[in-house]
């Protein structure tokens, strides 16, 4: 089996290609799956990078917008798995992660989040109608090793789970073995360090915490929020 990009098109047939310029996979067996409404501007179009060093990783991504925006900092979405040899300590030596799988729901907007796996067997997955601010890293790794006094590695990284309808304010930081629930908030420049299975909370602060229970959220601004809620 080798590499493969399927792009999904919106009447549910799929195109297998061999190549997308901003989609590099090295190693075999990988996947990566998109969801495609415009097949004929796909391969133009800028904010979106994939790069894996590895085998058997799956990256599917359903209905994403990734906006760029070179005056406010707008960078759209990065996915690592694994990292090439410039990108380490050891000149030569190429960071292989295999068996990791990330999956991206749909109606999503990424304006500036890398989403990073490094450890074998992990993953990230994130529900619908997600809004991502920029400045955001979500890993799944701390890519070096910590250890006991015994030379046995301590800090895996195993999952990121982010559900449905979730907002990841600017500059926020998720890290390995989190979780963030349903309906919930990631307030500014929060680093997110632990599993929260609360709905509908914001969390926030480094480390975060929970500070406000039961809310919501609306992606229109307050002003067309108050008009659109008198209107329906």
């Amino acid at each position: 089996m080798t590499n493969k990009i399927i792009l999904q098109l919106a009447d549910g047939s799929e195109i297998t290609k061999e190549k997308v310029p901003f989609i590099h996979l090295t190693g075999k067996d990988n996947t990566v799956r998109i969801k495609v409404d415009d097949l004929e501007n796909f391969e133009k179009q800028k904010g979106l990078l994939i790069a894996i060093y590895g085998e058997n990783n799956n990256v599917n991504i359903g209905k994403v917008f990734y906006p760029v925006n070179d005056t406010i900092g707008l960078t759209g979405l990065t996915i690592n798995i694994g990292n090439p040899p410039e990108d380490t300590l050891e000149p030569g030596v190429t960071r292989y992660a295999n068996n990791c799988k990330i999956d991206i729901g749909d109606n999503i907007i990424f304006c500036g989040a890398r989403l990073f796996l490094q450890d074998d067997d992990s993953s990230i997955s994130i529900g619908d109608e997600c809004m991502f601010s920029w400045g955001i890293d979500v890993w799944c790794t701390d890519v070096h090793t910590i250890t006991d006094m015994n030379g046995n590695p301590l800090n895996f990284g195993k999952s990121i789970e982010i559900g449905r309808h979730v907002w990841v304010g600017k500059d926020v930081k998720i890290g390995k073995n989190t979780k963030i629930s349903d309906d919930s908030i990631v307030g500014w420049a929060s680093v997110v360090t632990k599993k929260f299975d609360d709905k509908n909370i914001i969390i926030a602060g480094n480390p975060a915490k929970i500070v406000k229970k039961d809310i919501n959220w609306n992606f229109r601004d307050l002003q067309n929020y108050q008009i659109y809620r008198k209107n329906n």
